[in-house]
């Protein structure tokens, strides 16, 4: 009898402890067995002038956590200990302005709420709109942790890709073949550095409307992986692709062709020459080697422009002062490339001792020169502070217009417009005074090789690099009134040390509307 009243004593006594313990714990916000974790806040930055939810906004609290917005604006907040609290948000973002109080904070105090939403409205500085990141991982990441449905068929994860280089694009048939430089896998730090590609429908073909997104289908190996679409033999070394267009070859078939470069990254090349993409094995075939003491050869991003009845490929630098016959023979011999240039016929850039061609009264000669060495806007800047050139004399002058000073182009592309009639053109610019490599401009000429004189600052970024932006005109819309580019956000070459999460070192698209009443000064 006492050993059964005992056991009873025992089992009570035990029972008690377990809710002493249970009540301690809760008392302490310490997990227990049964607890669960809350749904998240949801915060959404939208454009105040579309509504439309803003990528890359960065929201911050008072001890430094950050968090960034993803495609659709939205970021969730599930921090353990700020639920049901009052938190101060900074709300920051490249070219877009959160208003100040009266101590010159930029954010907003709000309540911590689990399941609860509220929006934010900012203002775009930027004339043309950021609206969403192309490549890598997690760009609908906190519409998906809030439960938010999203527009895209992968909208987290496409063929295991988490960063991207540098786009080329051209349209073969109904379809468009994407392709980027160095590209980031999710399992180890080394990916594919051949060059990746995908597939995409154009937009009158049943493709994705871009101001929504690009549905891209990647060209993947057999692990599921981006596949490399060059074969490298060359240990230790990167391929990259430059200058990609469509010709059709002596057969009548329109085949994508490219420039290849075999290389220890920004160092020693190996070799060099023309690649054509071959459809059925999704790869690309590297043709012949140029020789190393090659001149001229395809580079930046394409177009195609007849000039007294010759068609040629011109190729934007981003000024558009290289160019080939397009003669599918043509493309394969360096020979046939030619240079706008005030260089000598066969002159090589030599900034101590340049060889300059001038007329009878000693103005620079102009020409279109073969096997003749560019002279970009950086080349030109070159000479101009070594004084073999007096500032103003070179053909490249190019002033940003609501400034006043004179700016130097990085990359960009060249199209023809047809709701302005005129070429434009979308370029970043190096040595800028936001970023050095991230200020990127509009610029439009008549004629071509035109004189891109007027500038007109579209997009900025504080201590960022935004290069190799580049114009997709397949994706004009209304007549050209709306053209959409895209191009690389990364760390790198700029300020900025710790890259931002999930967007670094990847391609982000963006959309001008060419009506814009702020454009109207360089049209």
């Amino acid at each position: 009898m006492f050993r059964r009243r005992a056991h009873w004593v025992m089992i009570l006594a035990s029972l008690l402890l377990a809710l002493v313990l249970r009540a301690v714990l809760s008392a302490q916000s310490l997990p227990t067995e049964s607890s669960k974790s809350s749904e998240p806040f949801g915060i959404q930055v939208v454009d105040e002038a579309t509504g439309r939810g803003v990528p890359l906004v960065e929201l911050i609290t008072t001890n430094e956590i950050r968090l960034v917005t993803d495609n659709a604006g939205w970021v969730a907040v599930d921090e353990p200990g700020l639920m049901g609290q009052k938190v101060f948000f900074t709300v920051q973002a490249h070219g877009y302005e959160f208003p100040a109080d009266g101590f010159g904070s930029r954010g907003r105090a709000l309540e911590v709420l689990p399941g609860k939403t509220v929006q934010l409205k900012i203002k775009r500085n930027n004339i043309a709109r950021r609206l969403y990141r192309v490549t890598g991982q997690g760009q609908y990441h906190h519409s998906t942790r809030l439960g938010m449905p999203n527009p895209w068929r992968h909208p987290n994860l496409n063929a295991q890709v988490m960063g991207q280089d540098s786009t080329q694009a051209v349209v073969l048939g109904e379809r468009i073949l994407w392709t980027w430089g160095d590209t980031a896998r999710v399992s180890y730090p080394l990916g594919n550095f051949a060059t990746s590609g995908a597939w995409s429908k154009l937009p009158s073909h049943g493709g994705m409307d871009p101001s929504i997104g690009i549905d891209q289908t990647y060209i993947v190996d057999d692990g599921g992986f981006s596949k490399a679409m060059f074969k490298n033999d060359v240990g230790g070394t990167v391929i990259w692709m430059h200058g990609f267009f469509v010709l059709e070859e002596n057969e009548g078939q329109l085949k994508g062709v490219t420039h290849y470069s075999v290389r220890e990254g920004l160092g020693k090349e190996h070799r060099s020459g023309i690649a054509v993409f071959n459809e059925k094995t999704e790869q690309f075939e590297q043709v012949n080697q140029f020789p190393e003491s090659t001149r001229l050869y395809p580079q930046g991003q394409t177009f195609r422009h007849t000039e007294n009845g010759q068609p040629y490929i011109y190729f934007a630098t981003p000024y558009p002062i290289l160019r080939v016959p397009a003669k599918w023979d043509a493309v394969f011999d360096p020979t046939q490339y030619e240079a706008w240039t005030y260089l000598e016929e066969g002159a090589s850039f030599d900034r101590s001792s340049p060889r300059l061609a001038r007329n009878s009264q000693g103005k620079l000669d102009y020409a279109w020169r073969k096997d003749t060495d560019l002279v970009d806007a950086q080349r030109q800047r070159q000479l101009e502070q070594s004084g073999h050139l007096q500032t103003g004399e070179g053909w490249i002058q190019t002033t940003d217009i609501d400034r006043g000073r004179k700016i130097t182009l990085h990359r960009g592309s060249v199209r023809w417009n047809d709701y302005l009639d005129c070429w434009v053109m979308i370029a970043n610019e190096i040595y800028g005074e936001e970023s050095n490599l991230g200020e990127v401009y509009f610029l439009t000429s008549k004629t071509i090789p035109g004189t891109w004189e007027k500038a007109k600052k579209i997009v900025s970024h504080d201590k960022y690099t935004f290069y190799n932006p580049v114009h997709h005109g397949f994706l004009d819309q209304a007549d050209g009134q709306l053209i959409y580019f895209d191009g690389t956000y990364t760390k790198q070459f700029s300020a900025t040390k710790v890259g931002t999460p999930r967007y670094d070192y990847n391609t982000i698209m963006y959309q001008l509307d060419l009506a814009d009443e702020r454009l109207r000064s360089i049209k």
